[in-house]
């Protein structure tokens, strides 16, 4: 009898074993791979925007970012073959608001800042399977700088014509308040893999 209930465990434990789903781990190149993505995608945007704003001015730069940077997101996406978008709690377009994952990931995001560990080396790589497809899933912070606070800042640091087309482009805008170094949110890439 005795040596039928530690068989009977044992199986148990192999059952349990073998029919759990199992985490895969991230490969280094996976990471890197997805980082890259990120980071030239965080360059060509900020490239563009600078260029507006010393060409064209400030005001126009918003312009630019309201009217274009989703379009340059979903076409940097495609060029790429990745789901790819800004993500934050505080968001400006309604379009960044994040989905569950991209929460998670931004909460953790925000205890390293309140820790002081939030640095431009942060990242998140991780697989998971939502519904039928597998998918690997990278973000990287965006961190506030001082070109950003022209938008972004606090409320004696944006000019007056500024929040007024902001208001109107937007009149549900909680992305203000922000000083350097500050959490903005994250890009989120995200791949099919499965």
């Amino acid at each position: 009898m005795k040596y039928f209930f530690v068989l009977s465990a044992l199986v148990f434990a192999l059952l349990f074993y073998f029919c759990t789903d199992k985490k895969i781990e991230v490969s280094a190149a996976q990471t890197e791979g997805m980082r890259t993505i990120a980071l030239e995608f965080m360059k060509d945007l900020k490239s563009v925007l600078i260029n507006q704003i010393q060409t064209k001015g400030l005001v126009k730069a918003v312009s630019v970012c309201s009217d274009t940077a989703q379009v340059l997101t979903n076409n940097f996406g495609i060029k790429k073959g990745v789901f790819i978008r800004r993500v934050s709690f505080k968001i400006r377009n309604p379009n960044n608001i994040p989905d569950d994952f991209e929460k998670k990931i931004l909460n953790k995001f925000e205890l390293l800042k309140q820790n002081n560990e939030l640095d431009d080396k942060t990242e998140h790589s991780e697989i998971v399977k939502e519904g039928e497809f597998t998918y690997l899933r990278y973000l990287k912070p965006i961190l506030v700088q001082a070109e950003c606070l022209n938008c972004h800042g606090k409320e004696n640091e944006i000019s007056s014509e500024v929040k007024e087309l902001i208001a109107q482009k937007y009149p549900y805008d909680k992305s203000v308040g922000y000083s350097i170094s500050d959490l903005r949110g994250a890009v989120s890439v995200k791949q099919v893999i499965e």
